[in-house]
């Protein structure tokens, strides 16, 4: 369900795709938790560029994900936003939480 991983610079990046919403975010969550898991990468960059649209249960993923990178000493940024997904996140409170990037590479070279 994941696009693309990628290993960039010991940051691993996570390709989300078109759409995260109820039905596929069990799905994506554990392909995520399973990738990261066998990872030696501690920071982690979510990026956006192909996704168009994100629910809650999208939203709850992403939370989790980012809570267990967290407790294992990484970080997390998510990148590449598209106007009605930054909205999504914009009305859940979701940008005071999260660092937002408006690219991969700006990501990347936050994270270090």
């Amino acid at each position: 369900m994941v696009t693309e991983t990628a290993t960039i610079n010991d940051t691993c990046v996570v390709t989300i795709p078109e759409r995260l919403d109820a039905g596929n975010a069990p799905g994506i969550e554990k392909e995520i938790k399973e990738i990261l898991s066998g990872a030696h990468q501690k920071n982690v960059v979510f990026d956006f560029s192909r996704t168009s649209y994100i629910a809650s249960a999208g939203l709850r993923v992403l939370l989790q994900l980012t809570r267990d990178q967290m407790k294992a000493g990484g970080k997390v940024m998510l990148a590449g936003l598209k106007p009605p997904v930054l909205k999504v996140f914009e009305m859940a409170g979701f940008t005071s939480i999260f660092t937002i990037c408006g690219s991969r590479e700006e990501a990347l070279q936050k994270i270090k």
